[in-house]
């Protein structure tokens, strides 16, 4: 009689559940677009802002800061009015090792590449400099500039973890 109550009930729980308005349902919402982007796909807008981290499936991610200006030295190449500076953090979240060598930035001010910029005085070496293996779960930090003029800019940044036109990649933006 017992189990003849509890599989009444467990029936008439399921026929309720199945009958629910599915719109009536809460899904918990996603990680916040500004904190972090997920998945192999771009954002809606084309483009990451600078300061929020992308999330690859495979668990890579990287930070781009928000640039620094600076004066470029007189031993600075190529020689520019100004050299916007970034910091970038790679986050290994992989199961194998990474290799910093594979990483292929580009910047763009108004469509058009601006040249990574070398001033050893300053400590900008360029991205090919800080040649490091990256454990999984560990993480590196990387500094690299890039030539623009005077005045404040809108710069576009590909960054492409896998190498030059390789998937995954990500676009971050933001004023330089």
């Amino acid at each position: 009689m017992k189990f003849a109550r509890l599989a009444v009930g467990v029936c008439l729980g399921l026929a309720m559940a199945g009958c629910a308005d599915p719109s009536d349902i809460s899904t918990p919402p996603g990680p916040s677009a500004v904190a972090e982007q997920r998945g192999d796909a771009p954002s809606s807008a084309g483009f990451t802002s600078f300061g929020t981290q992308r999330v690859w499936g495979n668990g890579m991610a990287i930070t781009v800061q928000p640039p620094t200006s600076l004066k470029p030295s007189d031993t600075s190449f190529p020689q520019s009015p100004r050299t916007a500076v970034f910091t970038l953090t790679v986050v290994n979240g992989t199961k194998t090792a990474y290799r910093t060598s594979q990483l292929s930035l580009r910047a763009f001010v108004d469509g058009a590449p601006v040249a990574e910029v070398r001033d050893s005085v300053q400590g900008l070496n360029g991205v090919g400099a800080g040649l490091t293996e990256v454990a999984p779960g560990a993480e590196t930090v990387l500094t690299v500039a890039f030539a623009v003029p005077g005045e404040p800019v809108r710069l576009r940044l590909v960054v492409e973890p896998n190498g030059a036109n390789q998937e995954p990649s990500a676009t971050f933006e933001g004023v330089a």
